[in-house]
């Protein structure tokens, strides 16, 4: 496996594309998780009163759980899945770059 110059620049692109992938997902994700536990923190600090008066943990976590049973609930934990996914996808294209550069040193030097 021979590298040209047009290929080594090709690989420098995709390589660079894929980093700026992966910085955006991540900024993607920490929104999501912000916007999450924005909510959950704001549901908390509303039924302050109502889980503090809950007789246990568990007894005031289960009203949590019915407090935060929304579809604007939903939709953060959705929006929160689908950033994890694509910050992974990113990070695994990340990985298999580095994988193909380690392969093509490896055959540049053999």
């Amino acid at each position: 496996m021979e590298v040209t110059g047009s290929n080594a620049g090709e690989l420098a692109g995709e390589i660079s594309r894929a980093y700026e992938r992966l910085a955006c997902t991540r900024r993607d994700l920490v929104a999501a998780t912000d916007a999450l536990s924005d909510q959950e923190r704001r549901a908390r600090v509303d039924n302050a009163d109502t889980l503090l008066e809950a007789k246990n943990e568990r007894t005031a976590s289960l009203y949590l759980e019915g407090i935060l049973d929304t579809p604007e609930h939903a939709e953060l934990v959705a929006a929160k899945r689908g950033a994890d996914l694509a910050h992974y996808e990113a990070r695994l294209e990340i990985e298999r770059l580095e994988l193909l550069v380690r392969l093509l040193e490896a055959s540049a030097g053999a």
